[in-house]
Parts: structure tokens; sequence; C-alpha cells
């Protein structure tokens, strides 16, 4: 993944990749995606992906399921930077 890719663009790489593979004959399984979108996250995303492995089979995680898990997480990340917010939580007064 590359530093200004956002995961979006990470990921329709990745299914190129993959389906040029597939072109010629060569099995893919979903499990081979999920663990090769695991492995090349940047940092940014890396807490979340062991957030998901802890929580999840990674064994049964599908490819979709994971890219929907990251990707709303990269959304909340970006609205939250984009609002200038530094803090998540709410302050009790």
């Amino acid at each position: 993944m590359h530093a200004s890719e956002n995961f979006s663009e990470y990921f329709a790489r990745l299914l190129v990749i993959c389906n040029q593979m597939k072109r010629y004959r060569e099995k893919i399984k979903e499990t081979r995606m999920v663990e090769k979108t695991y492995v090349c996250c940047k940092k940014k995303f890396h807490y979340m992906m062991v957030a998901i492995e802890k929580s999840q089979n990674m064994d049964v995680i599908s490819i979709q399921d994971l890219i929907a898990k990251v990707q709303a997480h990269e959304k909340r990340v970006n609205e939250i930077r984009e609002c200038g917010c530094t803090c998540i939580f709410f302050k009790v007064r």
C-alpha cells in the first residue's frame, strides 16, 4: 500500500492483480486476499486490522466484510479530521 493511497484505491489495485491471475487460471482463495490485505496495510490502519483479527476468525471473514469494516473506519477518521475535532470522545462536565 502506497503512503498516499487510500484503502479503496489499494483494494481496487489488489482486485486488478487478482483478476489478472485468475485470467491465467491461477486459483486464488479468498483467505489469501484477506491475508495479503492484512499484511500490506499501512500503519494508519494497522491497529484496526489487529482489532478485526482479534474479534473475528481471519479464515472465515470474507474480503468484502474486511473491506467494508476498514472503509467505514477510514470514513470516520476522515470525518473527524475534516471537522477539526481533536478528540472523538465526549467530555464529561
